[in-house]
């Protein structure tokens, strides 16, 4: 059991442990992973916390260190055994702060920043429209009701600025409008410009020409000028800002423009939450099928669940022995693990090469890989502006994410990120000050997303047992559309367990399904992934293992290839899991079933990339999946294969296949088995309602599968 070090009786219990442990020589140091309890408004006293073991004393020396920006350059404010206080005063507004704890020695650990620090005033100005007593839609409805009421008469758009793309859509008088790109607005030396399309589409009139000017190539009006013109008052989110950048004052309304016959349209700081919903508004938050159309594809990937877990041979997060704060019961009433938590200081993946990884597969067939950037331990493979347990303080050191996104590009793959909503490890997830932790989910969801190039996934899980009111999920995928237009998020970004009465709104679903260590059923109305593991662990409640351990089994090359065979003709793909080993390396075994599955899916491919599941499906022998040409014109694969068939319905030796005549009327029927007999011909008989498939002389139904190419 684990006691927490401080002179108050008001503790928060959700934070965990940075300690130092060796195999083989156990080492414990006095002291867990510290943090600041309470606001940073001028005259709160914040408290320093920090966690000992049972039985053991510690009194570090605690410095309250304070900086103009976060990371920025400190200055010691407070030093002392007995510093686990520090009151905020009128010169700490617009600071930011940590403390450190057993400065000095080799176990110091530094907190997490908090801040800016805000005035009692600014404080109170803060307007959280998202109320507990209330439905998320509930409140979201009540937001677009009144944004519709404010906004009736103007007209309102976003722009590119820095790493964030503009809006594909304006809303004029409450009518959503599509942009097309040569007519959006655009930003040119700091200046904002609408063209004369864009004005005539969305104003109807004629400006002068007086204020024409030549910007990007074109002529084009500055958007004070045309508000000027037009005698309507302007609001730009670029300069209607919070006074200072607080995550609960400032609105992300950077590139919001508004034009509207209104004065003093917005207060950044009480509207917050209004104005970032004028601004969800713009964005589609749902893949359209054009973007879909690479996954639909693609059929077959690469998952990876790897950090510091890997050096015990633990379940990922889940063999974590402590509480997980407001989410699944673990029996263990500690909040810290000693061993797991600070298993990140050992942690030195010297082989780590993630150019072998993606050399595996690419020779497996994988289309798009993968990688748990944090899991629900909270650990981060990433460095972080908002956290300090991360891949920086381990002895390894260099951003594994950037590796990884680095060698994907250079395989020609597509690059998935797995980011944990969900934390047991950080101290303000889902408490009364969460609001932090939502600064800290936005910023990494940031950084994952401005710093790796493309990327085509964002993979989340679920968000434990909460409410959507405390999460803000509508600006959260806006601003992941901002970032990466194209982009896809699975269906579990806003999965809650009991905190939300009403179903989840369809916008907030995601773009595809994720079932887990099951196969997925025939479905071809939204796109899916099945989510399977090539490792197991014998004699466990495990449905699969997703993270190293020696002691697991590899399936065999068969029960793989069954797994993406099914899926196939059921309209979806196979995310195959492996978790690397401490070093860095894939298991040799593990790797061997994939690159064996390669070598399986060289002889089928044409059956396999860039199909739909059907026509045939649930069929006793197997499935089907198609083609279809420009004219609609379908080619069809049967996949008879005795891995997905009905239990006694198995085709065997030469046996006939009858199957229902669907008006495609075929009339050629060639063969794709095992590198043999590929191309020859296959008896095709028609028989009333339905053809009879004859097998070529000294041809058998391979054990695998066996494809019929229909034309």
């Amino acid at each position: 059991m684990f006691k927490f070090k401080h002179r108050t009786s008001c503790i928060l219990t959700v934070l965990a442990g940075i300690i130092s442990i060796q195999v083989g020589n156990a080492i414990t140091v006095p002291w867990l992973r510290p943090y600041i309890n309470g606001e940073e408004v001028v005259g709160t006293t914040l408290e320093s916390r920090y966690s000992t073991p049972d039985g053991e004393s510690a009194n570090p020396v605690i410095w309250w260190e304070k900086a103009d920006v976060r990371n920025g350059k400190t200055v010691v404010v407070q030093q002392s055994r007995d510093a686990e206080s520090y009151t905020l005063t009128d010169k700490d507004a617009g600071k930011y702060f940590r403390i450190i704890v057993g400065c000095g020695t080799k176990d110091e650990a530094a907190s997490q920043w908090i801040g800016p620090v805000i005035t009692e005033k600014q404080a109170e100005s803060i307007n959280n429209r998202f109320h507990p007593g209330r439905s998320y839609q509930e409140n979201v409805n009540e937001l677009q009701k009144e944004l519709s009421e404010k906004l009736r008469n103007a007209v309102y758009f976003t722009v590119d600025t820095d790493k964030l793309h503009g809006a594909p859509c304006v809303m004029a008088r409450n009518k959503r409008i599509p942009l097309p790109e040569d007519i959006r607005p655009f930003r040119e030396n700091g200046k904002i410009y609408i063209s004369q399309p864009f004005v005539q589409a969305i104003f109807n009139r004629e400006l002068p020409d007086e204020i024409m000017e030549e910007a990007a190539g074109q002529k084009a009006y500055e958007i004070s000028n045309v508000a000027r013109v037009l005698q309507l008052n302007l609001w730009q989110g670029d300069k209607e800002k919070s006074p200072v950048p607080n995550f609960r004052m400032q609105p992300m309304a950077e590139g919001l423009v508004i034009l509207s016959p209104e004065k003093d349209i917005f207060s950044p700081v009480e509207d917050r939450d209004l104005i970032n919903e004028a601004v969800n508004g713009l964005f589609d938050f749902k893949a359209d099928n054009k973007q879909l159309k690479w996954f639909r594809d693609a059929k077959f990937g690469l998952f990876v669940h790897w950090n510091p877990s890997s050096l015990l041979e633990r379940e990922i997060s889940w063999e974590r022995n402590a509480a997980r704060p407001k989410d699944s019961a673990s029996g263990h009433k500690n909040t810290v693990d000693f061993e797991y938590d600070s298993a990140h200081r050992r942690f030195n993946p010297k082989q780590y090469d993630p150019r072998k990884w993606m050399s595996v597969a690419k020779k497996s067939g994988m289309k798009y890989a993968v990688l748990t950037t944090k899991h629900h331990d909270g650990f981060s493979n990433f460095p972080s502006n908002y956290d300090t347990f991360t891949i920086a303080a381990t002895p390894y050191g260099k951003d594994i994410v950037e590796q990884f996104a680095a060698a994907v590009h250079a395989a020609g793959l597509r690059l998935g990120f797995y980011y944990s909503g969900r934390d047991w490890y950080n101290p303000y997830y889902l408490t009364d000050q969460h609001y932090r932790y939502l600064e800290y989910y936005f910023g990494q969801v940031s950084e994952l997303l401005t710093r790796y190039g493309q990327v085509d996934v964002l993979w989340f899980d679920s968000l434990g047992n909460s409410s959507l009111n405390q999460w803000d999920p509508r600006t959260m995928i806006r601003r992941i559309k901002q970032y990466q237009p194209d982009i896809l998020i699975n269906n579990r970004m806003n999965s809650t367990r009991g905190g939300n009465k009403e179903p989840l709104p369809d916008d907030l679903k995601g773009d595809f399904l994720t079932p887990e260590c099951k196969l997925g059923p025939f479905n071809t109305q939204t796109p899916w992934e099945s989510c399977m593991t090539v490792a197991d662990i014998p004699g466990t409640r495990w449905t699969g293992n997703w993270s190293y351990t020696s002691n697991a089994t590899t399936k065999p090359v068969e029960t793989s290839v069954k797994f993406l065979i099914n899926n196939i003709v059921k309209d979806g793909n196979l995310l195959y899991n492996i978790g690397p080993t401490p070093l860095g390396t894939f298991d040799p075994k593990q790797a061997e079933t994939f690159l064996s599955m390669g070598k399986w899916i060289a002889l089928y491919k044409e059956a396999i990339y860039n199909t739909r599941g059907g026509p045939y499906r649930d069929q006793p022998w197997g499935g089907s999946c198609y083609r279809a040409d420009h004219n609609g014109k379908k080619t069809v694969y049967l996949h008879v294969s005795p891995l997905i068939a009905r239990q006694g319905k198995e085709l065997k030796g030469n046996t006939p296949l009858f199957i229902k005549d669907i008006g495609e009327k075929f009339t050629r029927a060639t063969l794709i088995v095992n590198g043999t007999g590929n191309g020859k011909f296959v008896r095709l008989e028609k028989e009333g309602d339905q053809y009879k498939i004859t097998l070529p002389e000294g041809v058998t139904w391979d054990r695998l599968d066996t494809v019929i190419k229909l034309q």
